[in-house]
C-alpha cells in the first residue's frame, strides 16, 4: 500500500500500478465511456492490490499509531538498556521514525566483539537478529558489471559490517524484549 498527499505523484502510481492503463478498472465500468477503450501510456506494472489485502491494510492503517508507540517504546527500552556502553552506537532518534529496525551498531575495537559474533552469541541463545542491509556493491550483479569491491564505498562496507538489527515489533511482550536485552548484554560481556 502507497500513501501520498501529491496529487500528480497519485495518478502516476494509479497509472504504473496497472500495465500503464490511462484508466482503471472501476472507471472504464462506471463511466459513460466505452468499457473497453484505455490506452496503455507507458510501459506499468501489475500491482493492483487484491480487495482482501486492501481492506487489511484499511484495518491496519486505524492501528498505525498504537503500533508505532508499541515499537518506540522497545527502542526506548533498547536505548536505555545500550546507553553509554563502551563501542555501542545506538540508532539516531527523530521525528517520524517509524522503529520498524533497531540497528544497532557495533565498534569492534571498543565494543570487544565484531557483528558476526554477536549475531552468532545470539543465536545461541535463541534470539534470531539480522542485518538491513548488505550495500548494494557488494551484490554480485553490481559488482560484476561495475567492477565494484568493498573498498569502492568504504564508508557503507564499514556500515554494513558494523551494524545489526535486533528484534522489535507491536505486540513484543516485555518478556520478550528482557530476553532480547539479556542475550545482547551477554553476547556482550562475554567478549571475543
Amino acid at each position: 500500500m502507497v500513501v501520498t498527499l501529491d496529487d500528480a505523484v497519485a495518478k502516476r502510481m494509479k497509472t504504473m500500478r496497472l500495465h500503464g492503463i490511462d484508466r482503471d478498472v472501476w472507471d472504464r465500468y462506471t463511466s459513460a465511456a466505452a468499457s473497453w477503450a484505455y490506452q496503455v501510456v507507458e510501459p506499468g506494472y501489475k500491482y493492483n492490490m487484491p480487495d482482501i489485502l486492501a481492506a487489511i491494510g484499511v484495518e491496519q492503517l486505524k492501528k498505525a499509531e498504537r503500533f508505532l508507540s508499541e515499537r518506540a517504546s522497545i527502542a526506548e527500552a533498547y536505548d536505555k538498556a545500550f546507553s553509554g556502553r563502551k563501542g555501542l552506537i545506538l540508532p539516531p532518534r527523530g521525528a517520524g521514525h517509524a522503529w520498524h529496525l533497531y540497528s544497532l551498531g557495533l565498534d569492534p575495537s571498543e565494543a570487544g566483539i565484531d557483528r558476526d559474533a554477536f549475531i552468532e552469541r545470539m543465536k545461541g541463545s535463541g534470539v534470531g537478529t539480522s542485518v538491513h542491509f548488505i550495500p548494494l556493491h557488494l551484490m554480485p550483479y553490481w559488482a560484476g558489471r561495475y567492477g565494484l569491491r568493498p573498498e569502492s564505498f568504504p564508508e557503507a562496507t564499514k556500515k554494513f559490517t558494523r551494524t545489526v538489527s535486533l528484534p522489535i515489533f507491536h505486540g513484543m511482550s516485555d518478556t520478550q524484549v528482557g530476553r532480547v536485552l539479556e542475550a545482547a548484554l551477554e553476547a556482550l560481556s562475554a567478549r571475543a
